[in-house]
């Protein structure tokens, strides 16, 4: 069988054990947070190399998924409760580019409520004269 080239994955399914381990280390004290990077580090690997091995290993996947999840927690809980040494710039960016929180306005009626624009509307159209 013919070898497909690149370097042989450094996969193990023991690194999917290897998140509690990493997860014991992190998120004790406010100034840590368990994060894509810092397991990637844990695991001596580049953090695409994750994205890969999730797209390969559902088991994988699955712990990164968690990853994030406990991550979204955490900068929740510390920004909501954390108390001064938390940066709530920092925290609201990183709950919107790595999950999906973000902040809305409807610009279709300036966050007014929708009935009050109805009812504007249609009185100002029934007001003015048409030229049938």
């Amino acid at each position: 069988m013919k070898h497909a080239g690149g370097r042989p994955s450094k996969y193990q399914d023991s690194f999917v054990d290897e998140l509690d381990k990493y997860l014991a280390t992190t998120g004790k004290e406010q100034t840590t947070l368990p994060t894509k990077q810092g397991f990637a580090l844990w695991l001596d690997v580049d953090d695409e190399t994750l994205n890969e091995w999730a797209k390969e290993h559902k088991e994988f996947s699955a712990t990164l998924r968690r990853l994030m999840l406990l991550q979204g927690q955490q900068l929740i809980n510390d920004g909501i409760y954390g108390g001064k040494e938390v940066n709530a710039t920092i925290v609201k960016l990183l709950l919107q580019n790595n999950h999906g929180m973000k902040e809305r306005v409807d610009n279709t009626s300036n966050d007014k409520d929708v009935n009050q624009v109805l009812v504007k509307f249609i009185d100002k159209d029934i007001d003015e004269p048409t030229n049938d």
